[in-house]
């Protein structure tokens, strides 16, 4: 039976041998079948006899009609060629080249391992983070003929005032007289309260003029868009609901145009349903009209955001430089109200994502820099293993095989080794991307468009590619033009860690520290300027403080009935347990729901008209400052008997008195303030405090003056409330609810947070860039550290013997550490030298990133400098230890 199998083996040999040419067979067919006969006796299975030859002939085939075609043609290659491969030979021998790539890197498993792993990772973050600027950056916008949309701001370049709100005159000036915007419509977002379907309830809204669906390019599913009649003063209630809300809320009901909802306590008239997907701005689901009436409120009244759509032939710029000119004009005609204010035109991507595109390539460079880094180690890697591959390459070349197809057979290994990381790496971005997402900070815009989609896919593809090209090239290249007598020669000797053969692991060492040290700056920087404004005094007390807005309706609350329903929520809300202080204010700190207008004093000149002060306004109950801890410099707090009928006064922050009252004592000055909530703007308002400044715009912006009056002076129905408690308390909340409900059930509370999540906020996107770039900055300090270690462990194994040598003749183990840490030390300061001086680049870059620190700071370089050196001299260290423990014997054994 054993004989029959081995009798059919060996025919079946022969036929196998059909496929070489014919010279080939009679010169070498018998020598291969006695090979084939030899095999026999040493394995029990005849088919691994049969797949031994199979295998050998599949490399050897293409190399055997490669040689008698270059003997036929004399090396001419123009005459008696012989026939082409079909594409399915070629595809069957690229399937077999892929399978021999397979095995050779199953043979090194370590090898493979270590490579894939750390290309995975590289290849993985860089997904993470393209994803992200592809969703965010990169991605259109979900709007017809984006490029054309833009946004009007009004600018006041002496203020610094770059992106204001616009008034509603002005925004209609822009829709008669700008020739280059088609048109223009604009809005503040805002939250509408709806009754009438259940419980009160907060629905994302927007207040509008005529033509935002016009300027999107949208139709209404149903019905109609608000219309310019409608934006007048006391003009009819109408509402634009979204799909979603008309869906969710209203079941699809077809007939809903003419129906009624209940916003603020009155009736809406629905007069349209928007087209599916449409929630501009915000998310919003319904849309009212912005009653405006412009003798109260004219051209120097700015709420509104304005966007437009540029005319065709048109660019942006040429709307930009017609809307400054329209402006000046403007300001001729009405010189008290427009004085120096221009427009400024914005492209609607640049509003949108502007303010983020800086640190987002800014991450992007840094995982670019690790991917460079993870690709430096697996060259290293390659390199070494080349060094110990050249013997079956010379036996190969030796064999016939020629130097394209050497090189063409490892670059597939490379390609298999990256296609086999990059699968690995989306694995690992689909996780890190769902993680990114959950820490990224509400200020960044389009999260919802960041997905792993095709693109994200094909930019995987490329990189994978590259890493192919450029790092499996070099060594394939090095190895497959070794001569076949050298490579024999130096496969005998070992062939590796002369100081002369190591120029390209050491070239790659250099660049590893050197943009390891880029990173680790950049990271330190970021650190140090997180720090710095974690550190800012603010002024006011953050700890234990819950905070919520209410909006009473105008419909139910005339002035003063607003001014008790607040004096009453505060006498429940205190009686609650553990609360301490109660108190309410429009313009709670880093909540931007404050507003400025105009003023003066009355002890000095009035300037002329349209170029008085601008202050920010802070109207407030009287135990506001009680309750957030803000110290009274001097003069007296407000009392509960500061309302309207008797004297107005005003508190005013510590910068505003510095400013206006340089060495003065503001107590008893008056001040005219040109706004109306509900009592008039006549009388003067005497300030009888003086209190210290808070950041109430942002804690990275310096405090600006402001002025405290009191709520029952002013008025005003959208307050937000602060309720100190007691330390761990953390079930007030219900209790509250519940105090605002007995007052009113329509009123809902709206923005419920912890003031410690406010200031939180405001920190979130300093503190996802420094983590971000932390996480980074680790990761490219641990490769370059395991880089720089196998190099130099890899440069001891091949200087075993001359090392044993050395100890031998009388070398102590100091003199093998010093040779050993020169062999390392020296790309490693090199690497510092040049990363030192990249730094200077990333420091320009990091520029708008930073609050409170140099972007050259010395320290930080210092620092992160000396950390890398650390971590350099450790990797170095630990393989001369093990080289000043070599004996002559280990060395002998070595040859």
């Amino acid at each position: 039976m054993v004989g029959n199998r081995r009798s059919f083996a060996k025919r079946l040999c022969r036929v196998l041998l059909l496929l070489y040419p014919p010279s080939m067979r009679r010169e070498f067919g018998e020598e291969m079948l006695a090979v084939v006969e030899g095999r026999m006796e040493r394995e029990r299975s005849s088919l691994k006899v049969i797949w031994f030859f199979l295998r050998d002939s599949l490399i050897a085939i293409p190399h055997a009609y490669s040689e008698s075609f270059r003997q036929t043609t004399g090396g001419r290659g123009k005459t008696n060629r012989p026939p082409r491969l079909s594409v399915r030979e070629r595809c069957y021998m690229l399937m077999n080249d892929v399978r021999y790539a397979l095995r050779s890197l199953r043979r090194s498993r370590g090898f493979a391992t270590a490579a894939m792993l750390t290309l995975a990772l590289g290849i993985g973050a860089n997904t993470a983070i393209f994803s992200v600027v592809n969703g965010i950056l990169l991605k259109p916008l979900p709007y017809k003929d984006p490029d054309n949309l833009v946004m009007v701001y009004a600018a006041h370049p002496e203020m610094g005032l770059l992106r204001g709100s616009m008034s509603q005159p002005d925004l209609r000036s822009i829709q008669s007289e700008a020739r280059s915007i088609q048109s223009a419509a604009g809005y503040h977002s805002s939250q509408l309260t709806l009754t009438g379907l259940g419980d009160a309830e907060i629905i994302s809204g927007a207040r509008v003029t005529d033509g935002l669906l016009e300027v999107l390019q949208e139709t209404p599913l149903l019905g109609r868009d608000i219309r310019a009649d409608e934006n007048v003063p006391n003009g009819p209630r109408v509402v634009l609901i979204g799909h979603a809300f008309w869906q969710e809320r209203l079941g699809g009901d077809v007939g809903v145009v003419g129906t009624t909802l209940q916003i603020f306590g009155e009736s809406y008239e629905i007069v349209g349903v928007a087209p599916p997907g449409f929630e501009y701005p915000l998310r919003a689901q319904l849309w009212i009209p912005q009653y405006l009436n412009t003798e109260g409120c004219n051209r120097d009244c700015h709420f509104l955001r304005v966007i437009g759509r540029v005319a065709d032939g048109y660019a942006v710029d040429a709307a930009r430089e017609e809307a400054i000119s329209l402006s000046a004009c403007l300001e001729e005609r009405f010189p008290v109200m427009n004085y120096g204010k221009r427009f400024n035109v914005v492209s609607l991507e640049e509003s949108v994502v502007g303010n983020v595109r800086t640190a987002l390539l800014v991450l992007l460079g840094s995982v670019g820099i690790v991917l460079l880094i993870a690709c430096a180690n697996v060259a290293n890697l390659m390199l070494a293993r080349s060094s110990r591959r050249i013997g079956e390459v010379a036996m190969r070349s030796a064999l016939g095989a020629t130097r394209t197809r050497l090189v063409l057979q490892l670059m597939l290994e490379s390609a298999v080794l990256a296609f086999l990381a990059a699968v690995i790496g989306v694995g690992m971005a689909r996780g890190g991307l769902g993680w990114l997402l959950r820490i990224a900070p509400a200020t960044i815009p389009r999260v919802d468009s960041v997905t792993i989609d095709g693109t994200v896919l094909l930019f995987t593809a490329a990189t994978a590619t590259v890493i192919t090209i450029v790092f499996g090239l070099a060594p394939a290249f090095r190895l497959a033009a070794t001569p076949a007598g050298e490579a024999l020669t130096r496969s005998r000797r070992g062939g590796v860690g002369a100081p002369t053969k190591d120029r390209s692991r050491s070239a790659l060492l250099v660049a590893e520290v050197a943009l390891s040290l880029m990173l680790l700056f950049g990271a330190g920087i970021l650190l140090r300027s997180f720090a710095k404004l974690s550190a800012v005094e603010l002024g006011f007390e953050k700890e234990n403080v819950l905070t919520f807005a209410l909006s009473l309706p105008r419909s139910s609350y005339d002035v003063e009935g607003r001014t008790r329903f607040y004096e009453s929520l505060e006498r429940e809300v205190l009686a609650l347990p553990g609360v301490t202080e109660v108190a309410a204010m429009n313009g709670s700190p880093l909540t931007n729901d404050g507003f400025q207008t105009s003023i003066h004093f009355q002890d000095r000149p009035a300037p002329p008209a349209g170029q008085e002060t601008n202050i920010a306004i802070r109207i407030v109950t009287p135990e506001y400052h009680e309750a957030l801890s803000i110290p009274l410099l001097s003069g007296r707090l407000f009392e509960a008997t500061d309302r309207d009928g008797v004297t107005r006064v005003a508190m005013v922050s510590r910068s505003l008195a510095l400013r206006h009252y340089p060495g003065q004592d503001p107590i008893g000055k008056e001040i005219v303030i040109d706004a109306d909530i509900g009592y008039g703007a006549e009388e003067p308002w005497t300030i009888v405090g003086v209190v210290d400044d808070t950041r109430s715009e942002a804690i990275a912006a310096a405090p600006e003056p402001e002025i405290y009056v009191p709520h029952a002076q002013m008025g005003g129905g959208y307050m937000r409330v602060l309720v100190a408690l007691s330390p761990g308390q953390t079930d007030a909340l219900p209790a509250v609810r519940r105090a605002v409900r007995n007052l009113d059930p329509a009123v809902p509370l709206r923005d419920v947070e912890m003031m410690e999540e406010t200031v939180d906020r405001q920190l979130g996107p300093a503190r996802f860039y420094m983590t971000l770039l932390a996480i980074f900055a680790g990761v490219a300090l641990t490769l370059a550290a395991v880089g720089l270690y196998g190099v130099v462990a890899y440069v001891v194994s091949g200087r075993t013997h001359e090392i044993g040598v050395r100890i031998a003749l009388g070398a102590d183990a100091r003199n093998v550490v010093r040779l050993v840490l020169a062999q390392g030390i020296r790309p490693a300061l090199l690497g510092v030298a040049i990363g030192i001086a990249g730094v200077v680049a990333v420091s320009r870059v990091l520029r708008s990133l930073l609050y409170a620190v140099e972007p050259t700071d010395p320290s930080t370089v210092v620092a992160v400098t000396a950390l890398l050196l650390a971590v350099v001299a450790v990797a170095i260290l630990l393989p001369a230890r093990k080289a000043s423990r070599i004996t002559p014997v280990e060395a002998l054994r070595t040859e």
